[in-house]
């Protein structure tokens, strides 16, 4: 499954990990879905807190080696494994520009933090999965960092954080947050 969010015009899709086994994978990239969905797509994103895409039959570790790069989903508004309502049916996406591609550590600490330039002073803060309790957050901050630039920091909380307090990133707006499938 995946979370979707926007960044200006662009689309991104987050992979839902969890702690273990074949889904403890932090993915996110760029998707690109057919011109008649994109403006309906980029409102219902807009709009609503959580948009995910309940994606066709296909291997994950394909798509993290570059060996997928389409595939067809569902979209829903809300989680679609907790109630979430489907709006369209048999989406194709495309991947486009990889931005994270990494493993779930569980012997790591909470409180540090993947940063992500997107260019146009914007930046994704990830905060890398670690030790349960745990919790998977995306949020989007302005920075400047330049398009493909990366780094990781650490937080002082370890738990969600609800505002970052440094001065390289600001107004930080949480995208997507998830504790429950990390207790």
């Amino acid at each position: 499954m995946r979370v979707l969010f926007t960044i200006d015009d662009r689309i991104y899709a987050s992979h839902l990990p969890l702690p273990q086994g074949k889904h403890a994978v932090q993915l996110i990239f760029e998707a690109q879905i057919p011109a008649q969905y994109k403006t309906q797509l980029m409102s219902f994103l807009k709009a609503h807190e959580l948009v995910t895409v309940r994606p066709e039959t296909f291997s994950l570790n394909q798509l993290r080696n570059g060996q997928i790069t389409k595939f067809k989903g569902d979209i829903y508004i809300g989680h679609f494994e907790r109630s979430g309502k489907v709006k369209h049916t048999g989406i194709a996406f495309n991947v486009q520009n990889t931005i994270l591609n990494e493993p779930v550590s569980t012997s790591q600490r909470n409180g540090q933090f993947y940063v992500l330039g997107l260019g146009n002073s914007t930046c994704l803060l990830v905060h890398k999965i670690g030790h349960t309790p745990s919790y998977d957050q995306i949020a989007k901050a302005h920075c400047d960092y330049h398009a493909g630039q990366t780094a990781e920091i650490n937080c002082s909380t370890i738990g969600p954080v609800k505002s970052f307090k440094l001065a390289d990133f600001l107004n930080a707006k949480t995208l997507y947050l998830e504790t429950k499938d990390f207790k």
